[in-house]
């Protein structure tokens, strides 16, 4: 991956690591899944009227909408409100890395190396080492599962998109937004009820107002838009490890904003992802062939590791 594109990547996280301090922030204010709605609603509106359709089968922007917008950020808003702290919630749906890297591999047959391997290992013991040392009630079993399922569906909404194969991805969310909003509107009505969704909407803050357009316009828009054209680029098994990052950033600013602790047992955790991303990351083969005097990686091109749709072409010498 060439150095800008890790930045960007690197940017995002930093992104959707904020991004479960404002999620927390908004359901003081939102049932979980009217949140979700407005999230989406506004993603498509007005923007719907200024982006062109992307030319893609709409059976792929009707799949990504529901996976992406119903049933992982609708489980993810209603893992965090019944009980998961903002922090852990960052943590917990770094799961999704493992669900996206084994669909890869079962879908697109996309090569998993022994190095990558190695890094998720520790990435998966850091998170484990967070999750069996909570003790303080920031967790809860429920909320534990629903953003587990949460992980799951941002897992094959990554997939998803990577068949869609589309070039125009801010077009894409922002047509794929059109479909969760009725689903999840119609959910809310059904377990708050009518009465509630109009209190909600007639009384507003600006926190509450603040935490819908943080999550409508840099966490949603240009942060899926930037994530599925790396997906679309790259293979999924280097792609995907980058979120590693959002527990880092999500527990730094729920420390700092929300007041939650950050005791040793976690730092040594955070110490633990941030390893596992560098081993991921790293094409430890160049680094070898340089300290043995071998052939530079220029001299030598690493073949792509998708063998998944478009991936299977050579990649530009400026993007490695």
């Amino acid at each position: 991956m060439s150095i800008g594109h890790l930045a960007l990547g690197v940017v995002v996280t930093l992104v959707w690591g904020f991004n479960f301090v404002v999620i927390r922030i908004g359901l003081d204010s939102f049932d979980p899944y009217l949140l979700a709605t407005l999230r989406f609603a506004l993603c498509c509106l007005p923007a719907i009227f200024f982006f062109k359709k992307p030319d893609v089968p709409f059976r792929h922007l009707a799949s990504y909408g529901l996976v992406l917008g119903f049933f992982q950020f609708g489980l993810l808003f209603a893992g965090i409100d019944a009980g998961l702290s903002a922090g852990l919630a960052s943590i917990v749906l770094q799961l999704q890395v493992f669900f996206t890297i084994g669909l890869a591999a079962l879908v697109f047959r996309e090569r998993v190396n022994p190095a990558q391997v190695t890094g998720m290992a520790l990435a998966a013991g850091g998170m484990a080492l967070i999750a069996a040392g909570v003790s303080d009630g920031s967790a809860t079993v429920l909320g534990v599962l629903l953003v587990t399922g949460a992980a799951a569906s941002w897992g094959l909404a990554n997939i998803i998109v990577k068949k869609a194969q589309t070039e125009d991805f801010l077009a894409f969310m922002v047509w794929s937004s059109l479909i969760p909003p009725v689903p999840l509107l119609l959910l809310t009505l059904w377990l708050s009820g009518p009465a509630s969704v109009a209190d909600s909407l007639t009384d507003l803050s600006w926190a509450s107002v603040g935490s819908v357009l943080y999550l409508v316009y840099p966490t949603t828009l240009f942060g899926y838009a930037v994530w599925n054209r790396l997906l679309r680029r790259y293979s999924t098994a280097l792609v995907a490890p980058l979120t590693l990052l959002v527990p880092l950033f999500g527990m730094a600013s729920s420390m700092i904003v929300l007041g939650e602790r950050l005791s040793a047992v976690k730092v040594f955790a955070a110490l633990l992802v941030i390893s596992g991303l560098v081993v991921t990351q790293v094409r430890w083969s160049a680094v070898l062939r340089r300290r043995s005097g071998g052939a530079s990686p220029e001299a030598a091109p690493v073949p792509p590791q998708s063998t998944g749709p478009r991936d299977a072409e050579p990649e530009p010498e400026s993007a490695r």
